[in-house]
This record gives C-alpha cells, structure tokens and sequence, in this order.
C-alpha cells in the first residue's frame, strides 16, 4: 500500500479507537471505575516519598511499553475483526 494510504487508514482507525474508548467508558461503569483507578495508581506512585526515582522512571517505563503493547494488539485484533467480517460476508454470499 502506499504511505499516504496508510496513514488515512492510521489517521481512521485512530478516531474509531477514540470514539470506541469514549463509548466503552460511558456504558461500562466498571471500565471508568479501572481508568479512575489507573489515574490514582500512578499519582500515588509520583508522589511516593518511599519509592526511588529510578524505581519511579523503570515504573512509568513498564507501563508506557505496556500501553503502547495493548494499543498495538487492540489495533491489530480490529482489523483482523474486519477481515474476519468480510471473509463471512464473502462465504455467506452477501458480498463479492
């Protein structure tokens, strides 16, 4: 594909995964009550006075890989969601 193709489909996912998010939080109580939590992990975390500035870097280092792990999987697991729906769609006649 091409570059500028790809960072449309970059550019579209990326909104689809914000709206989902936005979604996701507003009818499922327990996920915002988790992204709540995650919030207050890391401000105890910060100010800490008992956890040492490296452990404090190697800490956010861990979750920022973490996250962008996740990202990447949930990503990867929307599009093949796509594919999966056209292959469907495809067996099942519905589309050429």
């Amino acid at each position: 594909m091409d570059e500028e193709l790809l960072d449309l489909l970059d550019m579209a996912l990326a909104e689809r995964f914000q709206l989902s998010y936005a979604s996701m939080r507003q009818e499922e109580p327990q996920t915002e009550k988790l992204a709540v939590q995650l919030i207050e992990i890391s401000k105890a975390i910060q100010d800490s006075s008992t956890i040492r500035q490296e452990d404090k870097k190697l800490i956010e280092e861990y979750f920022s890989a973490n996250v962008e792990m996740e990202a990447k999987t949930q990503q990867y697991l929307y599009i093949q969601g796509a594919r999966d729906c056209v292959a469907v769609l495809r067996e099942l006649g519905v589309i050429k």
